[in-house]
């Protein structure tokens, strides 16, 4: 008997043995491959060892939870720029189409028997943005634009992002827990970026912020010997409307019937956000929390806070426009351009606009998509249009556009506001409502700075507002507690049903 068990021990030991060392083989092999295709092809050829794996298992994460996919890419929308300073090269803004592409893709081979699909176009807020996906689609064949390519780059951040996210949102968000989750994602980045921005004035930029600034930014980030602070954001306009956006949400949320630890989180985010939009130097982010102010003043309908918010921002006006106090401050001098009439800056504008209205005299429908900025000087250098640099999203779109995508895009959005806001003025006193204000708030002030900054096609603001805009729509359809009504005509109570009888 003792042979015998020695004999067992024996080859159990030989097994693991075996086994042991087929794992080191295994992984020496691994290894030898990926350091022969880094040899051959630099680390851009050995990443994909590591993109591979990756995108398999974001795919079998998006089949057991399709909400996954809508997560991922609001998280990834706020590291792209930094993405692109820290590891320059590849294109970044594409993994944002990769994913949304990849997640509805995934939707769709799964659900397709159960959903419809067709039902989305029943959504009003997807309906606006199918109008103007159309639009930007038959800009395809402006006789007046120059290239294919340059419309594809340009009209992604003009309606396809909005589009399809729009779309993947309003077919997966079901109830008011999710709508919190957005809410924490969409803070805790903003928190971060707010004290990373103040460590760049305080501590300084890293090396790689350097480099980007050292590369031609530096001429717009640096006035006057001063720096004006990005974050890790795509620049130092989108880093301020941003920060305005969240700043002025998380104050309305520590308003809101919550628990003591939300509304100190509440209160630092609002406060640290803030900041940020001061040292941003950009003047136009002004615009968010005063019409965002306004816009969740009309909300509250409460004539007291009315009067108390009212006095607070004739106080503020009137110390920018009217005193010099802080006039050393840096920071507080160049917001006080921005009540300037006769500012340099300002003039420009004006002149330029007036140029753009002489130019479109005969387009009503613009130049046609991407002939303006930096991919109308890369795709067609030499033009009118490839020279002209718009100062603002609504005069890049009458530039592109014309003075009939031009309007649609304005009234579209003015429309989503005012139902926006109407929907959330029609619920209880209750935390879905100090949500919504919040949403809502925050994209009235960003309408407001499109007018001088191009931010509602810039990450992450897009898709934070996208799908805080999906949450207010979808609002119309919850209970009290914030469920969805059963048998609710929108796309997500299909999938909340099918999820719930496969015990997902």
């Amino acid at each position: 008997m003792g042979r015998s068990n020695s004999i067992s021990l024996n080859s159990k030991d030989l097994l693991k043995w075996v086994d042991l060392n087929r794992a080191y083989i295994f992984w020496t092999v691994m290894a030898a491959i990926v350091a022969y295709v880094i040899s051959s092809n630099g680390v851009v050829g050995g990443a994909i060892f590591i993109v591979v794996p990756g995108v398999i298992l974001f795919a079998a994460l998006i089949l057991r939870d399709p909400k996954m996919g809508i997560w991922v890419v609001l998280g990834y929308s706020f590291l792209v720029s930094f993405f692109s300073r820290q590891f320059p090269g590849p294109p970044y803004g594409l993994g944002v189409d990769a994913l949304i592409a990849l997640v509805f893709l995934l939707i769709f081979l799964r659900y397709y028997k159960e959903m419809d699909f067709l039902s989305l176009f029943r959504n009003k807020l997807f309906l606006f943005q199918t109008i103007w996906m159309f639009y930007v689609l038959m800009e395809l064949f402006n006789p007046l634009a120059y290239s294919a390519a340059a419309w594809f780059f340009s009209m992604r951040g003009l309606a396809l992002y909005n589009w399809l996210y729009i779309g993947l949102g309003i077919l997966l968000m079901t109830n008011k827990k999710e709508f919190h989750t957005y809410m924490d994602i969409w803070f805790w980045f903003s928190l971060i970026g707010g004290l990373w921005g103040a460590k760049q004035l305080h501590i300084g930029v890293s090396a790689a912020e350097q480099a980007w600034l050292d590369s031609g930014e530096s001429i717009r980030h640096i006035l006057f010997g001063q720096l004006r602070v990005f974050s890790y954001y795509f620049d130092a306009g989108t880093y301020g409307a941003a920060m305005g956006q969240v700043g002025l949400a998380a104050f309305i949320m520590a308003l809101g019937p919550f628990s003591q630890k939300r509304k100190i989180f509440y209160y630092a985010t609002g406060f640290i956000t803030m900041y940020g939009l001061i040292i941003s130097g950009t003047r136009g982010a002004l615009a968010v929390p005063a019409i965002g102010g306004i816009a969740f003043l009309i909300m509250t309908r409460n004539v007291r806070l009315l009067t108390v918010a009212g006095i607070m921002m004739i106080l503020a006006f009137s110390f920018l426009k009217f005193t010099f106090i802080g006039q050393n401050i840096y920071q507080i001098n160049r917001m006080r351009t921005a009540l300037d009439p006769n500012d340099a800056s300002l003039q420009v504008r004006l002149k330029n606009r007036a140029r753009l209205t002489d130019y479109l005299a005969n387009k009503p429908f613009g130049g046609g998509i991407g002939t303006t900025s930096t991919w109308g000087r890369r795709f067609s250098p030499g033009t009118w249009l490839s020279e002209f640099e718009p100062d603002g999203l609504y005069t890049r779109i009458r530039a592109e556009c014309g003075i009939v995508g031009r309007n649609l895009y304005v009234f579209m959005w003015l429309y989503i506001l005012y139902r926006g806001m109407k929907i959330v003025m029609r619920q209880p006193e209750n935390e879905i409502k100090y949500l919504g204000m919040a949403v809502m708030s925050g994209y009235a002030g960003i309408l407001m700075a499109n007018y001088g900054n191009s931010v509602l096609t810039q990450f992450p603001i897009n898709i934070v507002t996208y799908l805080g805009l999906v949450f207010v729509e979808l609002m119309y359809y919850w209970d009290d507690d914030g469920e969805l009504i059963p048998n609710a005509d929108v796309p997500a109570a299909e999938i909340l049903r099918l999820k719930k009888e496969q015990g997902l």
